[in-house]
């Protein structure tokens, strides 16, 4: 019988105490990080038009934040039920901190909109670190695996602009990061969690049922009985968000509706057509390219903005994915051994076994919340999920071949920094590209 791996409650009081403050150490690095790429993006065209940066609905999100409370928000759609209740507030009062510190009202509303951005990626980040910790990995991989994540590609690019699926991202990754701690955590954070989760995205309805089935599992086997708070307490914060999405609706009158019936809850127009390219594309999006940038940076004439340029994603085109480099090639080998680890971990953790079902249904649900032309940064909300698994994974094989810990940990090491390098530099293209004119 294969040995288990949960972690007990008297080892994670352990694991929990190792390198204090590095959750902060983390946030303040990341947040720097892209408050540093939205200087980058302050001066181009994605506050006026959608679409110009890999489908972004940029100008979108940055208008219903830095909107007035009767303004016209329908542009959020109602899968993002409770977003401009959640955002809109702090948004107005950051705006009126900037205009107090001098700055004239268009840069504060920028500055403003691009702190609320950059501070849920940085808490992306730390949500991952915290979810690999508190689920026994070791300290130095979980920062290692924990930067993967936030030099990744998607939130490299997204986590400046205004966009809602960076904070859906954020809510997913809190959910996890709260079930990892377990018990450690008192009911009603795993709550105020959920409700923020669903309210940023309808879709996170299963992944907060998953993650309560879980944590239901793993109280369960450590008290030898079974508990259903963390069932009641996920359906209470389901019943909680879809009240505040209707006092949404009473505060910020111009919101778009919600659907009366449940078979109403369809995102696309169209439907999605399933082909061998399309399955090519979202494969690439879900565990390459999201995570490191692709060589060329595709781009098309945007005529209806003064003949300038576009950033688009690439077809699935396979050998354009830095395999040369070797940056692809280090990610796909632990990739392979991460896999190789979940599946053996999968079988006695219920936490392991909840990330894969989350991942699972991020894939099933794509035709219903997708869009072809936005996956990359649609990608910031199961990206966290990825790395975690990759995480998890990662630690079950190397705890059955520990000879291999020293090359993995110094292949982790050259892996960061070359993904750092990389998808900054991709980021210094896709700039280039959107100040750039056609002709």
């Amino acid at each position: 019988m294969r040995q288990s791996t949960y972690i007990h409650a008297s080892q994670k009081t352990d694991v929990i105490t190792r390198w204090r403050g590095m959750g902060a150490v983390l946030a303040i690095a990341f947040y720097s990080l892209f408050f540093a790429a939205h200087q980058q993006f302050r001066d181009s065209p994605i506050y006026v038009r959608d679409g110009l940066l890999f489908g972004a609905e940029s100008q979108t999100v940055f208008q219903d934040l830095t909107t007035t409370r009767t303004g016209n928000h329908r542009q959020i759609g109602p899968e993002h039920s409770v977003f401009t209740l959640l955002h809109q507030g702090p948004t107005q009062a950051l705006i009126h901190g900037w205009q107090w510190l001098g700055q004239d009202l268009n840069q504060a509303k920028k500055y403003s909109v691009a702190l609320l951005t950059c501070l849920a990626g940085a808490l992306t980040v730390v949500m991952v670190y915290h979810s690999l910790l508190w689920s026994g990995v070791v300290s130095l991989r979980a920062v290692m695996i924990s930067v993967i994540c936030g030099a990744s590609t998607c939130l490299f690019v997204t986590a400046p602009l205004p966009e809602v699926w960076v904070f859906a991202g954020l809510g997913l990754a809190a959910l996890m990061a709260v079930t990892a701690r377990g018990a450690l955590a008192p009911w009603w954070l795993h709550g105020l969690v959920s409700i923020y989760a669903i309210g940023c995205f309808v879709g996170n309805v299963l992944p907060a049922l998953l993650m309560a089935l879980a944590r239901c599992a793993y109280d369960s086997s450590q008290q030898q009985r079974f508990i259903v708070r963390p069932l009641l307490v996920v359906l209470v914060a389901i019943t909680v968000s879809f009240g505040l999405a209707n006092l949404q609706r009473v505060i910020y009158p111009q919101s778009t509706p919600l659907p009366t019936r449940l078979t109403d809850w369809k995102i696309r127009s169209e439907p999605w057509i399933s082909t061998r390219e399309n399955a090519g594309l979202v494969s690439r999006e879900v565990f390459l390219a999201n995570i490191v940038a692709p060589r060329v940076v595709s781009t098309e004439a945007d005529n209806g903005l003064g003949n300038r340029r576009r950033v688009v994603l690439a077809g699935a085109a396979w050998p354009k994915l830095n395999f040369q480099n070797g940056i692809m090639a280090g990610w796909l080998l632990l990739l392979a051994l991460a896999f190789a680890g979940l599946v053996w971990r999968a079988q006695m953790d219920p936490f392991t076994l909840g990330i894969v079902s989350i991942l699972v249904w991020c894939l099933a649900a794509l035709p219903w919340y997708g869009d072809l032309d936005r996956l990359l940064v649609q990608a910031c909300l199961w990206t966290p999920a990825v790395v975690i698994a990759v995480g998890l994974g990662l630690e079950r094989s190397l705890e059955h071949w520990p000879r291999a810990k020293l090359p993995i940990t110094f292949l982790l090491v050259a892996f960061v920094c070359t993904q750092i390098t990389r998808n900054w530099m991709f980021l210094q293209e896709v700039v280039a590209q959107l100040k750039s004119k056609v002709g």
